[in-house]
């Protein structure tokens, strides 16, 4: 793409935007999201952001014991209208064929955090997922380093995230919505 086309889609758009309007944008060089009528744009990631973004999708789908849902890599979530997000990797309701996923056939969303969007995951994203109705909400710490990675895992309750999980030594065992452990900092190193 352009920088002309770039800047004609980003900078030359008059008002909120729309959901329209977002579906509209050419491919970017970047992560967009629609936040409230405004965009967010932030860099694509880090290798070890993709890689473990992609590991995990492998292994939400490797061990998911509910054929009715399934793990992909990040997709566009309405949480509600004119707010877009794309986690780094979601379970959702098996079969779908929509442009964006609706929150009843979300069951978890992931979160990897970068040096320049642990604010977005820790603080915005978080309560955003919460007030939508997200039922689990995975939150992997990348901004430090892999060395320090750690991670949360939460449960909706009454309307709030409870922690139900944290990594030791960046190892993350979780009974919801599924049994299942992996040593993160490996994954993120290129390891199974």
């Amino acid at each position: 793409m352009s920088v002309e086309t770039t800047y004609e889609s980003l900078f030359a758009h008059g008002g909120p935007w729309t959901e329209d309007d977002y579906f509209a944008l050419p491919d970017m060089p970047a992560h967009v999201e629609l936040v409230d009528g405004s965009l967010l744009v932030t860099p694509l990631s880090s290798i070890p952001h993709a890689r473990l973004s992609f590991a995990l999708t492998a292994l939400f789908a490797a061990t998911c014991p509910d054929p009715h849902w399934e793990s992909l890599p990040g997709v566009n979530v309405r949480l509600w209208q004119d707010h877009i997000r794309a986690p780094d990797a979601v379970v959702i309701r098996a079969g779908l064929d929509v442009l964006k996923v609706q929150i009843p056939d979300v069951l978890l969303l992931v979160e990897v955090t970068s040096p320049g969007n642990f604010r977005q995951d820790v603080v915005v994203k978080h309560a955003d997922y919460a007030e939508a109705g997200v039922r689990f909400y995975l939150r992997v710490d990348l901004h430090r380093g892999i060395d320090t990675l750690e991670a949360s895992a939460y449960e909706l309750v009454d309307g709030a995230y409870r922690e139900y999980a944290t990594s030791v030594d960046g190892v993350l065992a979780l009974e919801r919505p599924w049994p299942l452990e992996a040593d993160l900092r490996a994954l993120a190193r290129g390891r199974r």
